[in-house]
């Protein structure tokens, strides 16, 4: 009797460890998502594909969705509702 072994590969894997040493702002810029819970040997999912926005000052919520044509409701969920003030970052989508 043979028995072979295989490896399923994919091209990226939908869970992320965070190792020791991570800081949540690398974690973030490689996974291009927001995590909420990070601490070491956290599993963070990586979901959606995400561009970085620095915000400017006076803007908000309302003004940065219709620049990104999405719901208020839809950027404060990506973002886990974190206050919006001068160059703080957002995650907005991809324009396509």
């Amino acid at each position: 009797m043979i028995y072979q072994m295989f490896t399923l590969v994919t091209d990226r894997s939908k869970y992320f460890r965070v190792k020791r040493g991570q800081t949540k702002a690398e974690v973030e810029s490689v996974l291009r998502t927001p995590i909420k819970n990070f601490f070491c040997g956290a599993i963070a999912e990586t979901g959606e594909e995400l561009e970085l926005y620095i915000c400017r000052p006076m803007e908000s919520y309302q003004s940065i969705s219709s620049k990104c044509g999405i719901s208020v409701e839809e950027l404060k969920r990506i973002n886990f509702s974190r206050p919006v003030y001068p160059s703080c970052k957002l995650f907005v989508p991809c324009k396509k």
